[in-house]
């Protein structure tokens, strides 16, 4: 009762709150090389997955992208391939958009095939990828301190700043970019028009993916020591999952609001899924 009552006097700004019961209802098949990143289709109720299949940062052509079911179950385990070291990925309507070093493959979803490549020879590695609702394609270049834009079918440098510091996951909402840097623990939100920037969070080692809850507050994950939180619409963050006792990674996390499925990407053998029991206090009509 106390949390309800906190959250009814904090205002009337939708607010999703997670309860303590989180349950693992999934592991997948130890068959995944790797995977780094996983982003849901709606349109098809499929969840893509990228691979790495082989070291960091090799331009060795074994990457690859799996399509699996959310009950977990492998539909096509080399749906695409011959990718290098396949990272985020962005879905803009039939487009599937993959970060893959220096480059961003370009995938029509309905013929698995690669309909172009924006390739960037100065990139260093290109990290995550998020799409707007109008199309427009933002990529982190994580050791360049850089975020790229792709509009208009071509591909530029959208930002660079010193408060970038490794940026890592991304995130459009209405009007911001969200970046969560890997080295100072930072999140900002960026506006898309004005570029201006203001600090979200902070204190978490390793971001790395960041997805919405389905309101006003994020998922993020602490990849390497294998940490999970939930940050609400004031940044502040709560931890909801902490797999470092089991030695597993949380890479580029998804979660799926109708389900209430959050898919971790383990960079291992495995994708796990898990559901987030929550109760949310909306917005007075």
């Amino acid at each position: 009762m106390k949390k309800i009552s906190f959250m009814l006097f904090i205002g009337l700004i939708p607010v999703i709150v997670f309860s303590q019961k989180i349950t693992k209802v999934w592991e997948s098949d130890s068959l995944f090389l790797k995977p780094e990143s996983a982003l849901y289709d709606p349109s098809r109720k499929i969840i893509y997955i990228s691979n790495i299949n082989g070291e960091y940062l090799a331009k060795d052509g074994n990457g690859f992208i799996s399509k699996i079911k959310t009950n977990g179950e492998i539909e096509l385990l080399k749906w695409v391939d011959g990718l290098d070291n396949p990272q985020g990925m962005g879905l803009y309507k039939n487009k599937l958009y993959v970060a893959d070093i220096n480059r961003v493959v370009q995938i029509n979803t309905s013929t698995a095939k690669i309909e172009k490549i924006y390739k960037v020879d100065s990139a260093n590695f290109f990290n995550d990828i998020t799409s707007d609702t109008n199309g427009d394609i933002y990529i982190s270049d994580c050791f360049d301190n850089k975020i790229y834009k792709i509009s208009n079918g071509k591909i530029k440098v959208w930002l660079e700043s010193d408060f970038l510091s490794k940026p890592n996951g991304l995130l459009c909402t209405k009007d911001d970019v969200l970046v969560l840097n890997m080295k100072n623990q930072t999140a900002f939100a960026i506006n898309k028009l004005t570029k201006k920037s203001r600090e979200f969070f902070n204190g978490i080692d390793n971001l790395d993916g960041i997805v919405s809850d389905g309101a006003n507050g994020y998922i993020v994950s602490g990849a390497w020591q294998g940490q999970l939180f939930h940050i609400d619409w004031q940044g502040n963050k709560k931890l909801i999952i902490d797999l470092g006792k089991e030695q597993i990674i949380t890479a580029d996390i998804e979660y799926i609001v109708n389900e209430n499925l959050l898919i971790v990407p383990t960079l291992n053998k495995t994708v796990i899924g898990y559901k987030l029991m929550k109760f949310s206090i909306e917005k007075n009509k």
